[in-house]
């Protein structure tokens, strides 16, 4: 079982590894996100917890991100949406 981490750490994992991937198309919905992990984590200040406690309670909170179940389950790739120029450039296409 994982350490509990800080709380500031688990809103800047749950960012980068949820609402980055999972709404990479919506910058405004994403900045919003931001906004709320943000308070979320002035809020619990020096509160510590694993990172599935982290993801159950967002999950199940539905006031910061909400998703539906469905949404959740589905793997998004980002990066297979972007136009790198170093992929144009070795000429890989997605």
């Amino acid at each position: 079982m994982k350490k509990p981490a800080k709380i500031q750490h688990l809103v800047n994992w749950f960012y980068g590894n949820y609402c980055a991937r999972k709404c990479y198309d919506e910058i405004g919905k994403q900045r919003e996100h931001w906004d709320k992990l943000q308070d979320l984590a002035k809020r619990m200040e020096g509160a510590k917890m694993t990172h599935s406690e982290f993801l159950n309670m967002i999950r199940s909170d539905k006031t910061i991100c909400d998703l539906s179940d469905e949404e959740w389950k589905k793997r998004k790739f980002s990066w297979k949406h972007t136009e790198c120029p170093i992929c144009r450039g070795l000429g890989i296409r997605f």
